[in-house]
This record gives structure tokens, C-alpha cells and sequence, in this order.
């Protein structure tokens, strides 16, 4: 890697999403503004704590001038009759020894309310920063994780998150004692002497020089190792996620050298960054010492044998001695700067991702929408046109997107039970996820920015036209939450949540204020009405038995029923079952169907199915092709109709020597997919 980090530059579209070239301001403004009291208490008290410590060896010098030299005993800020006399040098011993006492105490106290404060403002702040950044996250469309890796956003709420409270933590510190270092430094040393550190001063262009190179190379440096974190946790999750493939076909050493490449370019991507940290440090260092060196000499000459080269005046060795020492204190913020900008960039890198997550163009926004309501069941599908973003040929957000609906329209009654079939790809679940908004029907490229008064306007290139109405209501003018607690849904792999059987159904009541008692009431009514009680009952501790991350230590057939009690203990108008059965064996198919028979008696229900002896029975069934609507009947109807549907059910039932030529040849050559 080159030190300045051109060749490993990448792009990061969260990072790049941030619209503020101050991400840390903005984070602290934003999130921690009711905390910045606290913050304001430990800067201050840290300064000063510091400012004492560092005073007292001014206070040694200007008393050893006095006791010894014959020196006027004056202080700074301390009244002159609380001096004793040049007369008594043992009563000013021990003035100095009460003064020297106090000022340590002081400086403990301080330090410790800066230490109390920081932490109080760091944790409540980082606090509400990972709860805000997690309810982000959860506010992004579901096009947005589609897009991006799981990884990705885990580092922001992780690793981006940790990396701040180390800059909270040590980096406003750092920074602090560095500033009030040298800001003290540089006063007391004018106090002793205003000419010597004139002198001093002249390397300052030159350590501001070389510092703001080096700030400069270590933030494009950091942004590329926030890159590579995020691409080292997308492997991991990936890897851990596909665990059961990767050991069914002996793949650990293939997925470890995977891991190892990123773990490379991620070692490589640190490397580097430390490698231009390690020569900031010797670079001060060598500097800040050359200067002492120097000013050693010049100050030593000066008490010896006077005022050297332009100098006036006389210098004491009681002057002399505290000003190498201040400027020996001086060489520490020298070191420490290299450590603080290093933090800094770090944390701006990992602040422009969380900012990035926040600014980003895929936000939820149902401000000002209506609630939708109780709900009858009546669905509408009003000539429906949808692509998905980016879904051109060659994957560019400035491609023609590849229609994946297109003229959808029907109408379904309240409390009809309607099968939709099709081949792969032929949007049969896309058809679904209009309805419970996970995208909506808008204007140029599926982008839900655009003003619904332009989404179909003649002149927006990519117009998706249509709407979807459940009891003749916009499912875009309602919010989300209010239309999808009208909706249960159940997916092809049911999703639980590492748990109890009773959480997990639980997870689909909206009664924030239902009592224990109702709650646990509404989940066994809504097992028994999944056919899940029974088997539920003979678990190890019945309702309370962990499921396991993902539901592992039930059976496919037994997430599945979980699943079906979870969509219905809200009692949902609409169910949606997406593939409830692809996963399952055939006995378990039929106990499920047993169950959905009486499950959507009332309700309206969606059915997307495979397997059509599922959707035998439906009330209607849909058949979609490549987009279309391509048949609409019943399950006798369709096979009288002799069509697609009639294919699809001779492939069922083994029949594949009455499939038309041209039906075989398109699934040969997947013109399906």
C-alpha cells in the first residue's frame, strides 16, 4: 500500500451518503446536545486541573530565585501581602510548601469531576447514538439492504459506534492536555523569560507544517480502513451465516482463504496507517528535541556569561531550569498530536459512516400520512407497473430498469382466499411486497424521493404507473405500520428470533399496553388456530422454550407453524403466505393446510405457491408470467382453459409427456428465471 492511500481508495456508498463535511460536529450537535454541560464541565475542569499541575515547578523557580538569589518573591494571581517578606525565607518555605499542597489538591479534585463528567457524557451520548442509529437502520427501505451487505451496516452500529467512544473517551482528553499543555507551557515561559520564548517559538511553522501533512494522509488512510472493516465483517457474517453449506460440501478451506484475503487487505489497509502514525512520532520528537537542545545552549551562555546575540537583560539558573522544563513539557504534546490526529481521523472516518447511514436517500417517510385503520379485506391491484432500482442489464442506476410488473390488475373481495402461481421470476412475490409496502409503485426508477404529484408525469423517463388500494385507500397514503398491522405475513423461511416460542408469536401483537396475562392468552389462541399448541406443549418448558438463534432447535415444519400463529395473533384482515410450504415435507404440507382452512375463512388471503395442490382450493387463482397477468379462474376452470396453468399443474403431477414442445423448450433454456 502507498503511504498516502491512493491505491487503496475505495468507494463507500454509506460514507459518501453524508451530507455535512463535519460529521463530528454533526453527531455531537445532533445526538449529544442535552449532554454537552457535562462535556463543558470536564473540559474545563481538565484544563484547569492541568494548568495547576503544570504551574508548580514555576512556583519552585520563582521561590528557589528568592530564598537563594536575592530575587523578588512574586506570583501571578497571588496578592503580594499574602507573601511573606524577602526578610523571612523560612516563612516563605513554608508558604510555598501550604501553596504547592493546595494546588495538588486541586488538581486531584479536578481531575477526577473531568474523569466523572467525560464518562457520564460519553456513555449517555454513545447511548442515544446507538439506539438513533439502530432505529435508522431500521427506518431504511427494504431496497436498501437488498443493496447493501449486512456487514456493512453492522459496522456502523458496531465498530464505527466503539471507534467514537474512543475518541470520546480518550481522544477529547488527549486533545485537551495538548492544548492546555502548550497554551501553558507557552505562558509560563513568557512569564520567565518573553524573549527565549520568542526563540522557541520559531519551530512552530514547521511542527504546524508537518503536522497538517500528516492529518492529511491519515484521513484518506482511515476512510479506507473503515472500508475494509466493513468488507471484513460482510465475509464473517456471510461465512457464519452459510455455516451448514460451507460444511455439507467441505468448503473451510475455500471460505478461509476468502476470509484471510479480507483479513489481508484489512491488515494492509491498518498497516498503513500505522506505518505514517509511526513516522509522525519520531518526526515531532526529533524536533521538539533539536529545539531543547538548542535552547539549552543558548540559556546556559546567557546565565554564564550574559545576554547572547540579540538578547537583553539577564536570565537566572532559577529561570532557566522551569523554562527547559516547560519546554521538555512541551515535547509531550508533540508526541501526543501524533496520537490525537490519529483518533480524530478515526473517528471522523467512522462518524461519516453513521451520519452517511443517517443521510442516506432510502429513509421511511410517512410524515403526514393518514392511518389506515380497521379493515374489511378488499384488495385492488390497479394496472401495476414496477421495476426494482438498478435492475437494468447491466446493473447501473442509469440503465433502462427491466419491468418485473407490468399492467397488473385485479381485484380481490373481502374474505376470498386467492393461490398465486407462476414460474420463477415471474413476480409473484414482488407482487406481495407492493401490498405491504416494502416498495411502492412510483416514477423514475423505483426512487421513493420523487413527489407523488410527478410520479406519473409524462415527462419522468421509467413512469411506473398504478396504484394499490386496500378498501379503495392508497397503500401509499397510509402509513406503513398502521396497513401492515391489517397484513399477516408469512415467509417460504420463516425467521425467528433467538427466544421463547411465546416471544416469537408475541413479536406480531401491536398492543404495546396488553397485559401479560392477554398477551400470553392471545399467543396459545393464536397457536392452537397454526396447529402449533399441541407440539408446543410437549417441548421441554412448553411456551418458554428457547428456539434458538433462528429457530435451530425446532424442525422446519414446527418454524413454520410458529410462524403461521405469529401472522395471526394480531387478527390480521389480509394473510399473506409467501411459500409457507416450499420447505416443508408433504405430511407436514397437509397439517398446515388443515389449519389454513380455517385461518382464512374470514380473512383475505394471499397464497404465492409452488406447490399448486396448496392453492387447489382457492377461491381464484392468479397465474403470472414474466410480469403478466396471464390467467384468472379457478383450479377447474384453468385446466379446462388448457394453458399455462394446465402446464404447470401436468409438471406437478408428472406428466411431462403432454407439455407442449414450446413450454419445455423455454424451461430448458430458463427463459423463466
Amino acid at each position: 500500500m502507498s503511504d498516502d492511500g491512493e491505491s487503496r481508495e475505495r468507494p463507500d456508498d454509506i460514507a459518501d451518503a453524508a451530507e455535512t463535511d463535519w460529521p463530528l460536529v454533526d453527531l455531537i450537535w445532533s445526538q449529544g446536545r442535552p449532554q454537552l454541560p457535562y462535556l463543558g464541565v470536564s473540559v474545563t475542569s481538565l484544563a484547569f486541573g492541568t494548568a495547576l499541575d503544570m504551574a508548580d515547578i514555576f512556583v519552585l523557580g520563582i521561590a528557589i530565585d528568592a530564598m537563594f538569589n536575592g530575587q523578588v518573591y512574586a506570583l501571578p494571581l497571588v496578592p503580594d501581602a499574602l507573601i511573606p517578606p524577602e526578610e523571612e525565607p523560612l516563612a516563605q518555605l513554608w508558604f510555598t510548601f501550604y501553596l504547592l499542597l493546595g494546588m495538588k489538591v486541586a488538581d486531584i479534585l479536578a481531575a477526577n469531576l473531568s474523569q466523572i463528567t467525560r464518562n457520564v457524557f460519553a456513555q449517555r451520548f454513545l447511548h442515544g447514538l446507538r439506539i438513533d442509529a439502530f432505529d435508522t437502520a431500521t427506518g431504511l427501505e427494504l431496497g436498501f439492504f437488498e443493496d447493501s451487505r449486512t456487514g456493512d451496516v453492522m459496522s456502523v452500529l458496531n465498530n464505527d459506534v466503539n471507534t467514537l467512544e474512543r475518541f470520546l473517551t480518550r481522544g477529547i482528553t488527549g486533545a485537551t492536555r495538548v492544548v492546555v499543555v502548550l497554551v501553558t507551557s507557552m505562558g509560563l515561559m513568557v512569564l520567565l523569560n518573553w524573549q527565549l520564548a520568542l526563540f522557541v517559538l520559531a519551530a512552530a511553522p514547521l511542527i504546524a507544517g508537518v503536522n497538517w501533512w500528516f492529518s492529511q494522509v491519515l484521513e484518506r488512510l482511515q476512510d479506507v480502513v473503515r472500508s475494509e472493516v466493513g468488507d471484513l465483517n460482510a465475509r464473517l457474517e456471510t461465512t457464519l451465516s452459510g455455516i451448514d453449506v460451507i460444511k455439507a460440501f467441505a468448503a473451510e478451506p475455500f471460505e478461509s482463504e476468502r476470509v484471510a484475503e479480507d483479513s489481508r487487505k484489512h491488515r494492509d489497509a491498518r498497516w498503513g496507517a500505522k506505518r505514517v502514525s509511526a513516522r509522525h512520532r519520531p518526526s515531532m520528537r526529533l524536533i521538539s528535541g533539536a529545539s531543547l537542545l538548542v535552547t539549552f545552549v543558548v540559556g546556559s551562555v546567557w546565565v554564564i556569561d550574559g545576554a547572547p546575540l540579540w538578547f537583553t537583560g539577564t536570565l537566572t539558573a532559577g529561570e532557566l531550569i522551569p523554562f527547559l522544563f516547560y519546554m521538555q513539557q512541551l515535547t509531550g504534546p508533540m508526541r501526543w498530536v501524533a496520537g490525537v490526529i490519529e483518533t480524530f481521523k478515526s473517528a471522523k472516518a467512522a462518524a461519516k459512516r453513521i451520519v452517511g447511514l443517517r443521510d442516506v436517500d432510502r429513509r421511511i417517510d410517512d410524515a403526514g400520512k393518514a392511518e389506515l385503520g380497521d379493515v374489511d379485506g378488499d384488495v385492488e391491484y390497479d394496472d401495476v407497473a414496477f421495476s426494482y432500482p438498478g435492475s437494468g442489464s447491466g446493473g447501473d442506476a442509469d440503465d433502462e430498469p427491466e419491468r418485473v410488473l407490468d399492467g397488473m390488475s385485479f381485484d380481490v373481495e373481502a374474505g376470498r382466499t386467492v393461490g398465486i402461481v407462476g414460474s420463477t421470476g415471474a413476480g409473484k412475490s414482488t407482487l406481495i411486497k407492493l401490498l405491504l409496502r416494502f416498495y411502492d409503485v412510483r416514477g423514475t426508477s423505483g426512487r421513493s424521493d420523487v413527489p407523488r404529484a410527478q410520479q406519473n408525469s409524462p415527462s419522468s423517463e421509467d413512469v411506473e404507473e398504478g396504484a394499490v388500494r386496500v378498501d379503495g385507500t392508497d397503500v401509499r397514503d397510509v402509513t406503513r405500520e398502521s396497513l401492515r398491522r391489517s397484513i399477516g405475513y408469512v415467509d417460504q423461511d420463516p425467521f425467528l428470533f433467538n427466544g421463547t416460542v411465546a416471544e416469537n408469536v408475541a413479536y406480531g401483537l401491536h398492543e404495546d399496553g396488553t397485559s401479560d396475562e392477554a398477551k400470553r392468552a392471545a399467543v396459545e389462541r393464536a397457536a392452537k388456530e397454526a396447529g402449533a399448541h399441541e407440539f408446543v406443549e410437549r417441548l421441554p418448558k412448553g411456551y418458554d422454550t428457547e428456539v434458538g438463534e433462528r429457530g435451530t432447535k425446532l424442525s422446519g415444519g414446527q418454524r413454520q407453524r410458529i410462524a403461521i400463529a405469529r401472522a395471526v395473533v394480531g387478527d390480521p384482515s389480509i394473510l399473506v403466505f409467501d411459500e409457507a410450504t416450499s420447505h416443508v415435507d408433504n405430511e407436514t404440507e397437509v397439517l398446515i393446510q388443515e389449519n389454513l382452512d380455517d385461518l382464512t375463512e374470514d380473512r383475505t388471503t394471499f397464497v404465492i405457491a409452488h406447490r399448486l395442490s396448496t392453492v387447489r382450493d382457492a377461491d381464484r387463482i392468479l397465474v403470472l408470467d414474466d410480469g403478466e397477468l396471464v390467467e384468472d379462474g379457478t383450479h377447474d376452470e384453468l385446466l379446462e382453459a388448457d394453458g399455462t396453468y394446465a402446464n404447470l399443474w401436468r409438471v406437478q403431477i408428472g406428466n411431462v409427456e403432454a407439455l407442449p414442445d414450446d413450454f419445455v423448450e423455454r424451461a430448458r433454456i430458463g427463459d423463466d428465471d
